[in-house]
């Protein structure tokens, strides 16, 4: 049966180096006011969200081979007794920009609850047996709790992961129904795949928005194009992923204060925005790098259970992301086009992976 061909290497640790190495002094740098932000829009804020990341497109079915998660994110009003709305305001509670928005107002608070599931394949698919230099198979079926602050000038997120790897996790299942459909290669080794855990991960991610240029109309009709800017720093902590972040992203498009940052993304990944405001249609387009110094990976180091198959993780991994996003009326389209350096030693490819995002406010 034929071998998918590998991606050809990538040389981004020195680029995504040069990023993550001015992202503090960027923080400090002077930038023009922004633009107001548009208030007219007296809508509930309420996003359902489809994230669908997968490397297909690229002619490649390894590593973090499919990625998918379903959102919603509400701005909160009252005192919701729900179970999600009282996690996201204990992770409130540790948020500076959070607290100070719900006391001061300037800026925006929302919860979000979400459900994904990841899988990770070693390069060769149709082999059925181990492949002791090549990462173990690997699934992660999560709910996810959230809470993101931001205002003109900060953004904060909190986010709890909880869920369960391996066979309970139906990613075996999901590739295997997936491949039928599309008529692919029948991927033969998940009998081998990391046994069952429970996996909870807090990630956190704090950044600053700094503008570039703007338009002096807030709602970007008629106006000259603004650019902005989002440094920032981040950490995961959990049996799942352990890290801490650091990159930027940039901006270039109409109307940016309709959200924050680039597009949200699956983790680990560069942060984005989940809610986004106004009406009408803008577009933009941006362009982002973040380095990760990794402490544990599931996925490569194996669960606390023992296991015959896992690889020694990489302690620094790189990401690097562009794409275009287009708001039209009450939706949001994204597509993001993402390269990964290797993720463990006996790895000598780099990965690159597709991300369609699309959202739909109420």
């Amino acid at each position: 049966m034929p071998h998918v061909s590998a991606a050809r290497p990538l040389r981004l640790p020195m680029v995504i180096t040069v990023l993550v190495a001015g992202t503090l002094s960027a923080v400090e740098a002077q930038a023009e006011s922004p633009p107001g932000e548009d208030t007219t829009d007296t809508r509930r804020n309420e996003v359902l969200t489809l994230q669908v990341e997968n490397d297909v497109f690229f002619d490649t079915d390894r590593d973090y081979t499919n990625g998918l998660r379903l959102s919603y994110g509400y701005e909160p009003h009252g005192h919701d007794k729900a179970l999600d709305a009282r996690i996201s305001r204990l992770l409130l509670g540790l948020s500076p920009v959070g607290s100070r928005v719900r006391r001061e107002g300037g800026g925006h608070v929302y919860y979000t609850l979400g459900i994904g599931q990841n899988m990770y394949t070693p390069d060769d698919i149709t082999v059925s047996d181990i492949i002791p230099e090549d990462r173990p198979y690997a699934g992660w079926t999560y709910l996810e709790f959230g809470m993101i602050a931001e205002d003109s000038r900060n953004f904060e997120a909190w986010k709890l992961d909880i869920g369960l790897i391996g066979p309970a996790s139906g990613a075996g299942w999901t590739q295997r129904r997936w491949h039928e459909v599309i008529d692919s290669d029948r991927p033969e080794g998940w009998a081998n795949q990391l046994p069952n855990e429970p996996g909870v991960n807090l990630h956190y991610v704090r950044g600053w928005r700094r503008w570039i240029t703007g338009g002096g109309n807030s709602a970007g009709r008629g106006t000259p194009l603004q650019v902005d800017m989002m440094p920032h720093v981040g950490a995961a902590l959990g049996n799942v992923y352990t890290h801490a972040s650091a990159g930027i992203t940039f901006r270039i498009g109409t109307n940016l204060t309709r959200d924050v940052g680039s597009p949200p993304r699956i983790q680990p990944a560069m942060p984005g925005s989940e809610l986004y405001r106004g009406s009408g249609f803008d577009f933009y387009l941006f362009a982002g790098g973040e380095g990760r110094a990794v402490a544990r990976n599931i996925f490569l180091d194996g669960t606390w259970r023992s296991h015959p198959h896992s690889v020694d993780s990489e302690t620094f991994v790189a990401d690097l992301q562009v794409g275009a996003v287009l708001l039209a009326g009450q939706w949001r389209l994204a597509l993001t086009r993402a390269w990964r350096t290797r993720e463990y030693e006996t790895s000598d490819i780099d990965q690159e992976y597709a991300a369609i995002t699309l959202s739909r406010r109420f």
